[in-house]
């Protein structure tokens, strides 16, 4: 049988997101645990299929992919003390952090960002943002093959999650150059929005990994202009 996420997953969710202190969590802490058991057995089936296909994922568990339910308060303004949402980032190297490529998956209320999947890379550092820009300069027809792909536009439409691209080209690169655009994104993020209802569909596994495997070449494109740097 494949794995769904507990069937309380999304009105836990949602209940903490309108209930958002320690009293609440700790009355309701029980249900946290079985349903973070079960994400789990869910992230290790994705994890098991996906390494096979991307090695450079090393060898992931799944505890370690799972993000912590408790927000880091020290420096935001935002004094909740909990996530509403639950997720896990299977990266390359297999080691948990920011600014390398990998898979992610989000199971949260609309008011939390809601529900998605996807690959690429978020908040790369200078270093590795200038050698993503690089490698499209100098491999633009590639790159190009492989975001205007049928495949990739079906699950990621036509553009990267990116609030905030440069309004002007990156320094170094000429104004002029047909595909500028390319070059102003600050994170190469392919996202997928899905409804509530995947998180106990069925065929949560195979739509994961099929929402995956879409973005397997971005990934590929971007370990390799970030090879020394990973």
């Amino acid at each position: 049988m494949k794995p769904v996420l507990n069937k309380d997953t999304m009105p836990f969710l949602h209940e903490l997101y309108a209930n958002n202190n320690r009293e609440w969590f700790q009355k309701n802490k029980p249900r946290w645990e079985a349903i973070k058991k079960d994400f789990l057995v869910y992230t290790q089936a994705v994890i098991d299929v996906l390494v096979k296909e991307d090695p450079s994922l090393g060898v992931p568990k799944p505890a370690q992919c799972l993000y912590r339910i408790y927000r880091d308060l020290r420096f935001s303004p935002d004094k909740r003390p909990y996530k509403a949402h639950i997720s896990f980032f299977v990266p390359t190297g297999g080691v948990k952090r920011t600014g390398v490529p990998g898979y992610y998956v989000q199971f949260a209320p609309d008011g939390e960002d809601g529900c998605f999947m996807g690959g690429g890379i978020f908040m790369p550092e200078s270093p590795a943002l200038n050698a993503i820009r690089q490698e499209i300069f100098y491999s633009v027809e590639e790159f190009k093959g492989i975001i205007y792909d049928k495949t990739f536009r079906r699950w990621y439409g036509t553009d990267f999650w990116d609030p905030q691209p440069l309004k002007t080209a990156p320094k170094g690169y000429p104004k002029d150059w047909p595909d500028i655009d390319l070059l102003k994104h600050r994170h190469y993020t392919a996202m997928h929005s899905m409804e509530e209802s995947m998180a106990t569909s069925p065929d949560l596994l195979d739509y994961t990994l099929e929402c995956f495997r879409a973005s397997l070449p971005l990934n590929r494109f971007i370990q390799r202009a970030m090879y020394e740097l990973i």
